[in-house]
C-alpha cells in the first residue's frame, strides 16, 4: 500500500469516527435525529439554565456545538437565525449568539413581534414568549433587511436588522421605552 492510499484510508477513517463522535454527541444531548434548524431551536428554547454543559453558537452561516476538544459544524443553508433579547434595563454586546451562554434580562415574557422588510412587507406579526434565556428567536429569509419591533407592556423598541452572509445573529440592542 503506497503513502498516498494509506493518506485516503487514514482521512476516510477518521471522517468515520468523527461523524460516530457527532451522532454520539447528538444523542447524549437529546439532538440526535434533528434537522439543523430542530436543533437550533431546541438549544435556544432550552430551559436549562445558561451556561450550557457544552458550547453552542451560531452565525450567518452555520452552528458551531463544541465539546472539549470537539468541535462540529453544520452549514445552515438557504435561512438565517435571528436571535433578539428585549430589555428595559440590562443587556450584554453580542454579534453572534451563543445558543448555550446568553442571557437576556426578560426570561419567560410574553411580547409582540413584528418584522418587516425595507419594502414595508410584513414577515412576522405574532405575540411571543421569550424563552428561558430571555430571547427569542426566528428563521429569516436570507438576504434581506428591514425592522424589528417589539412591543412589552406600553413599551417599544426597534431596531434594522439584515439578513446576509456577515450580519450578526444575536440582537440586544432593542431597549424597550415608554410611548
Amino acid at each position: 500500500m503506497n503513502t498516498r492510499t494509506m493518506a485516503i484510508l487514514l482521512t476516510l477513517s477518521l471522517s468515520g469516527a468523527v461523524q460516530a463522535d457527532a451522532t454520539s454527541f447528538l444523542a447524549q444531548q437529546g439532538l440526535a435525529g434533528k434537522t439543523v434548524e430542530q436543533i437550533v431551536n431546541t438549544i435556544d428554547q432550552s430551559t436549562q439554565s445558561r451556561p450550557l454543559p457544552y458550547s453552542a453558537s451560531i452565525n450567518a452561516t452555520q452552528l458551531m456545538l463544541t465539546q472539549g476538544e470537539q468541535k462540529y459544524v453544520y452549514p445552515l443553508g438557504d435561512k438565517f437565525y435571528l436571535s433578539f433579547a428585549p430589555y428595559v434595563q440590562q443587556t450584554h454586546p453580542c454579534f453572534n449568539h451563543s445558543l448555550s451562554g446568553c442571557q437576556g434580562e426578560l426570561a419567560n415574557t410574553a411580547f409582540n413581534v413584528k418584522i418587516t422588510d425595507k419594502q414595508g412587507a410584513v414577515i412576522v406579526h405574532k405575540d411571543v414568549t421569550s424563552y428561558q434565556n430571555g430571547f427569542v428567536g426566528g428563521w429569516l429569509p436570507r438576504n434581506t433587511e428591514g425592522t424589528i419591533e417589539v412591543t412589552y407592556q406600553g413599551r417599544v423598541a426597534q431596531a434594522p436588522f439584515a439578513t446576509y452572509d456577515d450580519s450578526q445573529t444575536c440582537m440586544t440592542t432593542l431597549r424597550l421605552k415608554s410611548v
